[in-house]
């Protein structure tokens, strides 16, 4: 595969040089995206895609704060400077057309070329070998695990980018995001349920990879074995009670709670905000608690540049209980009353690029510990931890919160509604299994509660985050497992 984004060095230095005769600052997105899917049910491929796409998008701020965006479904060069000329236009009549004013930001000219190693493993990807590997796949989860319904994904995507800016910036980098999942469902006449589970790696071939399948059966057998489980449990009775979740349950935490509302887009309405700007300084946590937010090389939300060609850096969002750094873009940092992280990220070439998470996580000043494996841990071992911390002493029972199954939250409000794939009351005389059940409150009240954590971080917690019509992938994570003590705004449903 030969990358048409390499052969672009004329034409962005085109591009540059007309916008700063223009006396504009033009950002040029250009993006080459190939993605591979398989969708495997019942021992036959459900369905096969290979879709590649590519095109460039064209952002202008003038002299006066009025700015534009226009794309292209293509890399052609005429056709570009006739739309980049189109665009100086528009901005130039934003006055007459209402648009609203932002202040021109000074930026760092930035040069690094990071393209992908090997391209030509994913656009080459034999799609009858893989459909042939998940069906084998297929057949040993259901050889491990009867009475569950199971359907196996694999997804291969190559995300690449080349950004050029009117200052000088050209930015090149590229991100590999491949994994494969597996979802069980109980097949038995009452209630039915659904428990998924994902492995992923940035190499196409992960489903030859010796450790990652080893590591996807497990999850899998696991998700197979609680679906199958489920319809049979009890509810859980409702109200406030300490808890024990796990790190992918602390990462939607991190992520619908504290992520967005850090966002500084959003600083207007967010409830970590004053009059659109964020109350740095301000605590919200206890001193041994910190969530942070950057990009992690290898993992499957990994951006290492800013949609506006800028490095992306690490945000401390709560630096041991208190407010620190929002998550910001050149035209929102000032406003917000933040530092620039850099970090805005845009779905594609066609979307103006927005304030967004990569890999964020909740950390704990000296953890405990928690040896071996997060996968070892069953209930009854993460009661054994519990135990051998004594923190029964404190607790008599604990509800255990086992994966996270989505959730949303008000960032105006703080309040959220989570739900998870199982919960467990430990106690010293035992475990008792439920059905999952609404995790709900207020994200100050979860924050504050958070006492003590169990083994090291874990940030594999993968999936996509949706924000104005723009869905990118999102990651993170926390310890094996948080205490939360009991909060009387942080409660658990059901009857």
């Amino acid at each position: 595969m030969s990358s048409d984004l390499a052969g672009l060095d004329s034409l962005g230095a085109e591009i540059s040089r007309r916008a700063a005769a223009a006396g504009v600052l033009a950002i040029w997105r250009c993006q080459e995206r190939s993605v591979r899917r398989v969708l495997v049910r019942n021992g036959r491929a459900e369905s096969t895609s290979a879709v590649s796409l590519g095109g460039h998008g064209i952002q202008v701020v003038n002299a006066e704060g009025y700015g534009a965006l226009a794309s292209r479904d293509d890399l052609r060069a005429e056709p570009a400077l006739a739309l980049l000329d189109r665009v100086i236009d528009v901005a130039a009549r934003g006055r007459t057309l209402g648009l609203e004013r932002v202040a021109l930001p000074e930026l760092r000219p930035e040069h690094s070329h990071l393209p992908a190693a090997d391209p030509d493993s994913f656009v080459s990807i034999d799609l009858a070998q893989a459909t042939r590997r998940l069906i084998e796949l297929e057949s040993e989860i259901r050889g491990r695990v009867s009475g569950v319904t199971v359907q196996v994904s694999y997804r291969a995507e190559l995300d690449s980018w080349r950004i050029f800016r009117s200052d000088g910036s050209d930015v090149w980098f590229a991100m590999p995001r491949c994994t494969i999942g597996m979802r069980a469902t109980s097949a038995g006449d009452g209630s039915r349920h659904g428990v998924s589970a994902v492995v992923f790696d940035s190499s196409p071939r992960l489903f030859d990879d010796e450790a990652s399948v080893a590591l996807y059966l497990k999850r899998s057998e696991a998700a197979s074995r609680l679906a199958r489980e489920l319809p049979d449990a009890a509810p859980h009775p409702s109200g406030s009670s300490p808890l024990v979740i796990d790190y992918a349950l602390a990462k939607g935490l991190a992520h619908e709670a504290f992520g967005h509302a850090s966002e500084a887009d959003s600083f207007r309405s967010s409830v970590l905000a004053s009059e659109g700007r964020f109350r740095v300084g301000e605590e919200v946590g206890p001193e041994h608690v910190s969530i942070i937010d950057e990009p992690v090389e290898g993992d499957h939300a990994w951006q290492p540049f800013s949609a506006n060609g800028l490095a992306r850096e690490r945000a401390v969002l709560v630096d041991h209980g208190k407010l620190s750094d929002g998550l910001s873009d050149p035209w929102s940092a000032v406003s917000g009353g933040v530092r620039l992280t850099a970090a805005a990220r845009a779905e594609s070439f066609h979307h103006a690029p927005q304030p967004r998470m990569t890999n964020i996580r909740i950390e704990v000043d000296d953890p405990l510990p928690a040896p071996g494996e997060f996968e070892g841990y069953g209930p009854e071992q993460v009661r054994d931890l519990l135990a051998g911390a004594g923190v029964f002493r404190r607790h008599p029972k604990i509800a255990y919160l086992s994966g996270y199954s989505g959730g949303q939250v008000n960032p105006a409000t703080g309040d959220f509604v989570f739900h998870c794939k199982a919960i467990y009351d430990l106690s010293p005389d035992g475990v008792e299994f439920f059905k999952p059940a609404i995790f709900s409150g207020s994200m100050f009240g979860a924050l504050q509660s958070i006492r003590e954590a169990f083994g090291p971080l874990k940030l594999d917690a993968v999936g996509y985050c949706g924000k104005w019509g723009q869905s990118v992938p999102s990651s993170g994570g926390s310890h094996y497992f948080l205490v939360l003590d009991e909060h009387p705004t942080v409660r658990l449903g059901g009857r």
